[in-house]
């Protein structure tokens, strides 16, 4: 057993060119579906936070008993895309807002190793 390894080789497989056209990017479906995503990732973060202030020691919370926090993650996630899938709070709508339009000209960074001089050119 000298020349094997006990653990094989794995290679990826070569990218080759497509044949068909280049796959289309679609910036608005694509930006709005990933303000929801992240939209929903905050209700998930929020509900959990709200849920676990709930009085567990008594036997109370919302899920007495699921000492894993199983229920209650599961409960958050579905929860929060449930939520984002209706429409949120506008947190999707402001972040698809902000990603569409270009920045103003007045937000520009200073050059490299200067500072921007102000209206009086000092």
């Amino acid at each position: 057993m000298s020349g094997m390894s006990l653990f094989p080789t794995i290679s990826p497989p070569a990218i080759r060119p497509s044949k068909t056209s280049p796959p289309t990017f679609d910036s608005n479906s694509d930006t709005r579906r990933t303000a929801r995503e992240l939209e929903a990732t905050f209700l998930s973060m929020l509900l959990k936070e709200m849920r676990q202030t709930l009085d567990s020691e008594d036997g109370g919370g919302l899920f007495p008993g699921d000492t894993g926090d199983v229920q209650g993650g599961l409960f958050d996630l579905f929860m929060s895309q449930h939520l984002a899938a209706a429409g949120g709070f506008g947190l999707a709508d402001a972040i698809a807002r902000n990603l569409r339009t270009p920045p103003h000209a007045d937000h520009r960074l200073p050059p490299a190793g200067g500072t921007v001089a102000d209206k009086t050119g000092r």
